[in-house]
């Protein structure tokens, strides 16, 4: 059991003692392994592979999420077991976790489903080598999680929100070429494996964490004036239907840019190393709880 003290502005804590007392209630052997400092919820993982575990439950938000489902990929890939994960919702945004059909939030039922051990398998999204479980962004995301690394009052999804609005009228996009096509500025770019992003928009209403596929989300070239409203109906998912939005969906996305972007996956800041940069699905590649 794996838990990230400071997700959900501390409440996580509160969480995982009652997560751990059902799980061991329902006779599970548990052993907790609190983070410290970032890449714990990797090796935690990757040890919870190595060592056969019969799941790994992560007590956290996205963040924690995609970095134990990193450490899950690596150790299997190193000769590890498959170990499912187990989901306990208790970060701020839980993009992830809102396209899960399993209860997340309800920690007895959830524990039960983990005591069952029933399991299905989810797709994995990669840029170049780097995984990500919910989604992946290039363009205007970027710019809003570079702005909240300033130290402010607000976090989570108040933070994500508040910020996007001080950036959404003066950025001015990101310039990449799709597959063939001729760069052109964009105001975002977005790989979506789940539904939800940013904690607060249905970016990808129609994406499923099963299907095999990416839904790319860009929203092109919009006029500052535009913007606010067209974000607005991200919120409940209606943005697809603007003619400043396309939605394709594929397996696998070759970009180019003017320079080596930076790019973030769920939710964490990544530096590409040149201006080519392939985004691709692995097929079914986690199991999870559920």
């Amino acid at each position: 059991m794996l838990v990230n003290p400071a997700a959900g502005r501390g409440r996580a804590v509160q969480v995982a003692a009652r997560v751990e007392r059902a799980l061991r209630a329902l006779g599970l052997t548990v052993e907790l392994h609190a983070t410290r400092e970032r890449g714990d919820e990797t090796r935690v993982a990757a040890a919870a592979s190595a060592a056969g575990a019969r799941a790994l439950a992560v007590v956290g938000g996205d963040g924690a999420i995609s970095h134990a489902a990193r450490g899950l990929l690596e150790g299997e890939a190193q000769g590890g077991a498959r170990v499912p994960l187990a989901v306990f919702a208790a970060g701020t945004g839980n993009d992830f976790a809102k396209s899960l059909t399993v209860p997340v939030h309800q920690v007895d039922r959830m524990a039960r489903h983990v005591a069952a051990g029933r399991t299905h398998d989810v797709d994995v999204g990669f840029v170049n080598d780097v995984p990500f479980v919910n989604a992946a962004g290039f363009g205007f995301d970027v710019a809003v999680l570079e702005r909240m690394q300033s130290p402010g009052l607000l976090r989570g999804t108040a933070a994500y929100v508040s910020t996007a609005l001080r950036a959404l009228f003066g950025y001015r996009g990101v310039c990449v070429g799709v597959g063939g096509a001729e760069p052109a500025h964009r105001l975002m770019l977005v790989f979506a494996n789940g539904q939800y992003f940013g904690g607060a928009f249905r970016i990808a209403p129609h994406a499923h964490l099963s299907d095999g596929a990416l839904d790319c989300i860009a929203i092109h070239h919009v006029a500052p004036l535009a913007r606010l409203p067209l974000f607005a109906r991200a919120l409940r998912g209606a943005h697809l239907t603007s003619r400043h939005v396309s939605c394709h969906r594929d397996h696998r996305f070759q970009l180019h840019f003017e320079a080596p972007p930076r790019f973030e996956t769920d939710g964490e800041l990544h530096q590409a190393a040149s201006r080519d940069v392939t985004v691709t699905m692995r097929t079914r590649a986690l199991s999870v709880i559920g």
